[in-house]
């Protein structure tokens, strides 16, 4: 599904950083792999760069076998919203939505004329069919993240990309995060890139790209 190769990335400034070295990695189609590492390893460096939200120095990258880097950028605008999906520690909800409209809203973009019966079904999937008229200010932090989950799932994208997603969160909210993200997984077999600097989270993806100073220290299963 995602394919990279001698990814480079450098912040150019009085002193330039080189936030990123040579990277070289595969991500299979269904598959749930979390980036890890201390802060200022990478890892949400490179989910950016995966994701199309930032451009790296030099290097390629494919996703569902398109060269990406090569899209115009109104090709890359297009191109994230028909393909990719995203979930960050902020659930960049609009307030003066519900929980409905804030998941069918995207999927209007394309008039999707099922986008409302599409939004319905996720947010049952999520565990808030009971709660889908409700505004944020009315919603716990964990319920607003799985209304931002429903969301980033309402255009099928191929790979959902999750930059920290319980940060904010308790223990226990964040464990039904991590739970319904292994569910969205192994039932829709939805690819999943997520970044967390949490060790027990590894108990729930296939496998651990461990990142130190920009570049891959080493993988697990």
């Amino acid at each position: 599904m995602i394919k990279v190769k001698n990814l480079v990335k450098t912040y150019s400034g009085e002193i330039p950083t080189l936030a990123l070295k040579d990277i070289t990695l595969h991500i299979k189609e269904g598959e749930f792999v979390a980036l890890m590492g201390r802060s200022g390893s990478g890892k949400s460096t490179l989910l950016h760069q995966l994701g199309l939200l930032d451009t790296p120095t030099s290097g390629s990258v494919a996703i569902n076998n398109i060269d990406v880097l090569s899209l115009s950028d109104p090709e890359r605008t297009k191109f994230r919203l028909q393909y990719l999906g995203y979930v960050f520690q902020e659930y960049a909800l609009i307030a003066e939505f519900t929980a409905l409209e804030n998941v069918y809203f995207p999927a209007m973009a394309f008039g999707d004329n099922i986008a409302i019966e599409r939004a319905t079904e996720l947010l049952t999937l999520v565990g808030l069919g009971d709660r889908m008229n409700h505004y944020p200010s009315e919603m716990s932090g964990g319920e607003q993240q799985r209304v931002a989950i429903a969301r980033s799932l309402i255009n099928n994208p191929k790979v959902l990309f999750a930059d920290e997603a319980t940060a904010n969160l308790d223990t226990v909210s964040s464990e039904v995060i991590y739970k319904l993200f292994q569910k969205l997984n192994k039932e829709l077999k939805q690819t999943i890139l997520m970044v967390t600097h949490e060790p027990e989270d590894r108990k729930y993806v296939d496998r651990v790209i461990f990142l130190k100073d920009g570049v891959i220290e080493e993988e697990k299963k």
